[in-house]
């Protein structure tokens, strides 16, 4: 056969297995991005890692306290928010898909924008709006993109929504530009306000809440790849940073916490909670040490993933408005 022949079929065959390969890259690292970050209908079990699932049987004297103050909380929030106006408003992202958030509108210039996590809604949040309502903030409340009455194919994991909160916070703007504006966000909504937070933000934007986010999206998939699924990073996690980046339009490496935070000057308040097997705790010690602006933290004791507040109500509210209330025009308006 003429050597010609046979470098030729040498070639034909690498190209084979090369393109099989890039196949095979893409299907893996597909079925791992719609796992991931693909819109969810409801909410999904298998997503959250085990030793979370299994604290609430685990420990029901901590369960049943949680319930409590919940409930507690629930009906206070219940009065306060039939005193509010409340709007619909919606706006569009910069790559044009539609976000929906609720309104409570009340007399005065604080806002709070209240974000909630993975596989959530603008109602997850709702547990929170008590404290800043009796402090006279209005509230916005989004829908993240890929969840609830936003549009949008694949969540972000907070890189994409960083530029969404963005929008929402010009809108708020548009409405009331004496606005001083304080992002308040849980789980991936922390995520989400401390992406945000190295953006090119108006003074408006006085002050940062973040409660459980996590430093990284690759950090918090190679966690949950490991406990979740019992499977190593490397190639799962990159095959799928590349196909994120080709369908939703980022890298998962790309879309960190920790670097936005050395970008910004606002001051930010870590809270987790001290059993948190989701956004394990070591995560807050990474973000507290980037943040490059004035910091305080929170670790409270035996709470489990976003269940600081519902653990240690009155702790949690005085560290969150105390530390808010140093950055704000001091006056405020009086809640009946």
């Amino acid at each position: 056969m003429d050597i010609w022949m046979i470098l030729l079929i040498v070639a034909a065959g690498v190209a084979a297995l090369f393109l099989l390969g890039i196949g095979i890259t893409f299907v893996v690292g597909m079925f791992f991005v719609r796992l991931a970050v693909g819109r969810k209908k409801a909410w999904d079990n298998s997503l959250i890692p085990r030793a979370e699932r299994e604290q609430p049987k685990k420990y029901p004297q901590r369960q049943k306290i949680i319930e409590q103050n919940q409930a507690r909380i629930r009906a206070d929030n219940r009065q306060l928010l039939a005193k509010a106006q409340e709007e619909d408003w919606q706006v569009n992202a910069e790559d044009g898909v539609s976000l929906v958030a609720k309104a409570y509108r009340q007399d005065g210039h604080r806002w709070v924008i209240l974000v909630h996590g993975y596989m959530c809604t603008w109602r997850d949040m709702m547990d929170y709006s008590g404290m800043y309502l009796k402090e006279g903030f209005s509230l916005l409340v989004p829908d993240q993109r890929a969840h609830g009455r936003s549009g949008g194919k694949y969540t972000g994991m907070g890189w994409l929504e960083r530029r969404d909160m963005v929008c929402w916070i010009r809108e708020i703007l548009q409405q009331d530009p004496q606005a001083e504006i304080v992002l308040h966000g849980v789980s991936m909504g922390a995520a989400t306000v401390m992406m945000t937070a190295g953006e090119a933000l108006p003074d408006n934007v006085k002050a940062v809440v973040e409660d459980c986010g996590y430093a990284s999206v690759e950090r918090i998939f190679r966690d949950e790849l490991k406990t979740i699924f019992r499977l190593p990073a490397f190639p799962l996690l990159h095959q799928a940073s590349w196909v994120a980046k080709l369908v939703a339009g980022y890298d998962f490496r790309e879309a960190s916490s920790v670097e936005q935070l050395k970008k910004t000057k606002l001051p930010v308040l870590f809270i987790h909670g001290s059993m948190d097997a989701f956004v394990q705790p070591y995560m807050q010690d990474l973000c507290f040490a980037a943040a490059a602006g004035e910091r305080e933290y929170l670790r409270v004791e035996d709470a489990s993933h976003t269940q600081a507040y519902a653990r240690q109500p009155e702790e949690y509210r005085e560290k969150v408005l105390g530390f808010v209330e140093k950055y704000l025009t001091p006056e405020k308006v009086s809640v009946t």
